[in-house]
């Protein structure tokens, strides 16, 4: 996630969910403090999970402006080092593991959907279905779930 030597600093992302718990939990891991901006409207066992982690929840408006403008001032407040949700080649890499494992498991797929938020979850999985089958990959968000 960092390196050791910065390993004891605050930590800070926006999510609606999935990166947000996976977040609080390496955060609660390795004693580091956790401030996780969220959309009001992210489901109610995402925001548990994440708050049984740990972290702060700090809810905003669910727009992709609220989350960024809500999260500036949660780093400036903080001093946190953001950690971005989808944008940043090493997330990218470890949400590509799970589609790794599949292709693993189950050799002979023709299509894996993958559900997209902002599309790390798509990019890690598209490059690790290409390097190990011929598969189909379809990219999903369901209307309910547009918080982008």
């Amino acid at each position: 996630m960092r390196t050791p030597a910065c390993t004891a600093a605050p930590i800070a992302t926006h999510s609606s969910g999935n990166h947000a718990a996976a977040l609080a939990l390496a955060a609660a891991q390795r004693g580091i403090p956790a401030h996780i901006v969220m959309p009001s409207n992210a489901p109610g066992v995402k925001q548990c999970a994440v708050a049984g982690y740990g972290a702060r929840i700090v809810l905003c408006e669910p727009t992709l402006e609220a989350r960024e403008t809500t999260l500036d001032g949660v780093l400036k407040e903080t001093g946190a080092t953001f950690i971005h949700p989808y944008d940043d080649a090493r997330v990218i890499a470890g949400q590509g593991t799970a589609a790794l494992e599949l292709v693993q498991d189950v050799p002979d797929l023709d299509v894996v959907m993958v559900p997209v938020g902002g599309g790390g979850l798509l990019a890690g999985t598209i490059l690790s279905v290409r390097a190990r089958s011929g598969a189909m990959v379809v990219a999903a968000e369901p209307s309910a779930a547009d918080d982008a």
